[in-house]
């Protein structure tokens, strides 16, 4: 005889089978649904058991400031006291400015910051502007050579670091620099103000403003243009910017900082065209272009046409004298040009730079040894 434990658990098992049909014949999922479960698995990783718990993401929708906080150490409060103020005096009706930075080395007499405020002065349409430029002196020297030039000098205090003398390229001293650089533009965004950055090593020879691509939130100048302005094929420069603020650009710049905070020892140029190619900005959905070498021109690539010529950047050189020698003659190749109609003022040739940057870079090349004499190349 049966034990009664077991009848019962034989009788719910074909009560069970029994029911089974009508379940399925009065809740049985649609194909559509069996399909967009299937698919919806299949698409996001989904398994049996998280499918309860996790829901299909959303669209990604502009990134604000605070969605973009990437706790990145904050510029201390002291080191910008004074700057908003600064930026509101000198900021066009648009709040945009123009910004560069000095040392002391770059600011004595006869130096860097004479010939870039020469060129303001001398330029198409461009004296005007100084009353948007605002200078950041990073040391005490530069601070009072700039009040006696200029009516907009802002000093940025860094506790520990002296930015006074000359910086070789990438020494530790030069990427502290550059970093401290970029760390003030990008508080300078956040603080919402527009800005041209420009190196000191950059001569104005007409207003920038008549040049500049419309809708477009980050443009920088190039080293070497490839005639795409949206091509991640020219090779940047960052010694001159044109950038808006809004949610996405502050969101890059703090990319690009903490990126910097974590490989200190690489420099930002570098750094950025790294995180192009691995496409790191897309994330911000940043609208970037190139400016070309032919109105935004340097000794890298010259422009072919001095009627176009925007400005004249020492770039692919260095030694701050070569940089002035070759601006200084730069300055002169334009303003021949500008002052004789009649001269063919669209070929290469007429600019003389740079004579003195290019030994900077590629040194000459050895006297050639012969059995009697040595022969000049």
């Amino acid at each position: 005889m049966k034990s009664p434990q077991r009848t019962t658990v034989v009788v719910v098992l074909v009560a069970t089978l029994i029911a089974l049909p009508f379940l399925f014949l009065y809740h049985q999922p649609s194909v559509s649904q069996v399909l967009c479960d299937i698919s919806t698995r299949i698409a996001f990783n989904i398994s049996d058991t998280e499918q309860t718990t996790r829901s299909v993401p959303v669209p990604e929708q502009e990134i604000s400031p605070h969605e973009a906080n990437l706790n990145i150490s904050e510029a201390n409060s002291s080191d910008i006291e004074g700057l908003e103020p600064m930026l509101a005096g000198a900021a066009t009706a648009d709040k945009t400015v123009i910004i560069t930075t000095l040392n002391q080395a770059w600011a004595a007499k006869g130096a860097m910051i004479d010939v870039f405020l020469e060129s303001f002065h001398k330029g198409e349409n461009t004296e005007f502007l100084l009353n948007h430029l605002v200078i950041v002196a990073l040391d005490q020297k530069s601070f009072e050579r700039c009040q006696e030039l200029h009516r907009h000098c802002f000093m940025l205090k860094t506790e520990g670091v002296d930015f006074s003398g000359r910086k070789g390229y990438m020494t530790e001293d030069f990427l502290k620099m550059m970093w401290r650089r970029m760390v003030l533009l990008r508080t300078i965004l956040e603080m919402g103000y527009n800005f041209v950055f420009t190196d000191a090593d950059i001569l104005w020879f007409r207003n920038p403003f008549d040049h500049f691509a419309n809708n477009t939130d980050f443009q920088i100048s190039s080293d070497k243009y490839r005639g795409n302005p949206g091509s991640f094929n020219n090779l940047p420069n960052c010694g001159y910017q044109y950038v808006q603020s809004n949610n996405r650009t502050i969101a890059m710049y703090r990319h690009w900082c903490k990126g910097g905070e974590d490989n200190p020892t690489v420099d930002e140029q570098t750094l950025f065209k790294r995180m192009l190619r691995h496409k790191e900005f897309s994330t911000y959905k940043v609208r970037i272009q190139f400016l070309e070498t032919d109105k935004f021109s340097g000794f890298c690539q010259r422009s072919r046409n001095m009627t176009k010529v925007v400005t004249m950047h020492a770039n692919c050189c260095t030694g701050m004298d070569n940089k002035v020698k070759d601006l200084r003659w730069a300055w002169k190749d334009w303003d021949f040009s500008r002052s004789h109609a009649s001269v063919n003022s669209s070929r290469d040739k007429l600019w003389h730079v740079p004579a003195a940057c290019r030994h900077s870079i590629w040194p000459s090349p050895p006297p050639r040894q012969t059995k009697n004499k040595v022969e000049v190349p």
